[in-house]
């Protein structure tokens, strides 16, 4: 155990005295987070729609018709006249309006679809969500015109008292269904992305950093240490194990920090405590095995330096790191799952944004294993002391 720590101690000690380190481990991820997390972030809050509605009719229908496109909350209405509307939409201050046009009220007492003109420009994507709010309020509202004429017939009493009576009624009884959300935690439903970016791009330069560390492997075969080493009493064993045990403990350190830096810089919350230290755990244990893997199959640190960056690059990209999943071809979004930071970025999904627990992450950390085991059997075995 003597020999283990004093390797463990010396690769910290070695890799913590370069000041490039800390940009490499601290002063990367910090940025990359704030670049593209901030990207997405303002992509993904878009404004509701301004329309502006010509009420030609002037009636209590007409009124109601406002109250019920208004009450769906998908737009932000205004009260304008035909001019006034008409020179906003042409100056591109509203994106469209609503004009409900003279005969509103005769038709849905009749119960005939009244007319109702929506003008919006071709690029408008939300047109057709909105036309369905109109179909939808025009509906309720002929129902509630025919509900008033059969209870006015039946009892005789005034038709006007009836329609305000029913409108009232209708306005005021709860929905028939009720929509619950059911989470395994409070306050998050999903993963919002600045979190996302967050442990994606800790991910990422967590694995560049574990690949220069196990190139110290390489160096030292380049250098002689190996065979230095190999003349102490010093067994193989507990040589890989102090090297494999200080990238384990230099891969939570730096993931450690980021972690809590990201939660107080960027509000960050990483959920379930336990589970985060077992994911992290899996994830750098996989990192390592990915890290001697490829110092396994190059023969200096140059080589790994160049084919290492290239490979994490890549499936960082591919796994989610730089962008959404959800704006992938379906087809990427499959191959995605046969890289380690898809499983990691699952994993911390499951924590922070569903309020999951261990139970909740077995299968990314499963998943991780089994990646670590394959690297490290291959890279271990591969491994050249002579």
């Amino acid at each position: 155990m003597r020999k283990i720590g004093a390797i463990t101690l010396f690769e910290l000690k070695r890799i913590f005295q370069k000041p490039q380190s800390y940009l490499l481990m601290f002063g990367m991820p910090l940025l990359f987070t704030f670049i593209f997390g901030g990207l997405f972030s303002n992509e993904e809050e878009e404004e509701k729609p301004t329309i502006a509605v010509v009420d030609l009719d002037q009636s209590s229908f007409s009124e109601a018709f406002i109250q019920e496109i208004e009450s769906k909350e998908i737009m932000t209405i205004s009260l304008e006249n035909h001019q006034e509307a008409s020179d906003k939409f042409s100056e591109q201050k509203i994106t469209g309006y609503i004009q409900i046009n003279e005969g509103f009220e005769d038709d849905v007492l009749q119960i005939e679809d009244p007319e109702i003109t929506f003008i919006a420009s071709p690029s408008f994507e939300g047109a057709a969500i909105i036309e369905q709010v109109i179909n939808d309020s025009i509906v309720n509202l002929l129902m509630t015109a025919k509900a008033s004429n059969t209870y006015h017939n039946v009892t005789g009493d005034d038709l006007q008292g009836v329609q305000e009576k029913v409108s009232k009624e209708l306005a005021t009884t709860p929905d028939g269904i009720e929509m619950v959300s059911i989470m395994k935690g409070k306050e998050l439903e999903m993963m919002n992305d600045m979190t996302a970016r967050s442990a994606g791009f800790s991910i990422m330069f967590v694995m560049m950093t574990m690949l220069v560390s196990t190139g110290v492997i390489l160096e030292a075969r380049q250098t002689g240490v190996w065979y230095r080493m190999m003349s102490t009493p010093t067994m193989k064993s507990e040589l890989l194990i102090g090297y494999l045990f200080a990238f384990f403990v230099i891969g939570w350190i730096q993931f450690g920090i980021l972690m809590l830096v990201s939660k107080f810089v960027f509000h960050v919350e990483w959920g379930n405590v336990v589970g985060n230290i077992i994911l992290v755990s899996s994830l750098l244990l996989c990192t390592i095995g990915l890290g001697l893997f490829i110092a396994s199959i190059v023969k200096s640190s140059e080589q790994q330096s160049v084919f290492g960056n290239l490979i994490i690059v890549s499936t960082c990209m591919l796994g989610g790191v730089y962008w959404p999943l959800e704006i992938m071809p379906d087809f990427m979004q499959q191959l995605a799952k046969f890289v380690p930071q898809y499983w990691g970025l699952e994993g911390f999904a499951e924590l922070s944004a569903r309020g999951g627990t261990v139970l909740d992450i077995l299968v990314p950390v499963g998943i991780l294993l089994a990646f670590t085991a394959v690297f490290l059997v291959i890279g271990m075995t591969r491994i050249r002391f002579e």
